[in-house]
């Protein structure tokens, strides 16, 4: 009975994280400055920079987890903190979240629900070595020096 549970419980995890009209994100190795607005669930890691988190529902008991910050800053207003480092690694499950990575480099990033992103890459590189996004299972597009706003799931 343990193992069948054990089986069980991976499908029933995933089919509560997702419902109609989510969608995905996906960011990998990428470089520059990513803002993510969403809702849903977002986890991912870095090499360095600076996180800064934004939990639209600080009350709800669901908490963004930061994990190898070097600096945590408390931000005007609940739910808003800046998170500075390298090797850092977070999770967000659940909730209106806004994500934003500045000065960041080795960015890699999976989200599933709805929301936005905005992508621009930096930093000393040759084009087309800034990294690269999908959103909702799309073949993986290149980050460059401008500016991409687009949308992953239905709002």
């Amino acid at each position: 009975m343990l193992a069948l549970a054990l089986l069980a419980l991976p499908a029933a995890a995933y089919a509560a994280a997702t419902a109609p009209g989510d969608g995905t994100l996906v960011v990998r190795h990428a470089s520059g400055k990513i803002t993510v607005s969403g809702r849903g669930l977002i986890f991912g890691r870095f090499d360095e920079g600076t996180l800064t988190v934004v939990d639209y529902n600080p009350d709800d008991g669901v908490e963004p987890q930061v994990n190898g910050w070097d600096r945590k800053i408390d931000l005007l207003g609940e739910g808003r903190w800046q998170y500075k480092g390298d090797n850092i690694r977070f999770r967000f499950f659940g909730g209106r979240y806004k994500f934003t990575f500045t000065g960041a480099s080795g960015i890699d990033i999976s989200a599933v629900g709805s929301g936005r992103v905005t992508v621009a890459g930096a930093g000393p590189f040759f084009i087309d070595d800034y990294g690269f996004y999908s959103v909702d299972g799309s073949k993986f597009q290149p980050l460059t020096l401008a500016t991409v706003n687009t949308q992953f799931g239905s709002p």
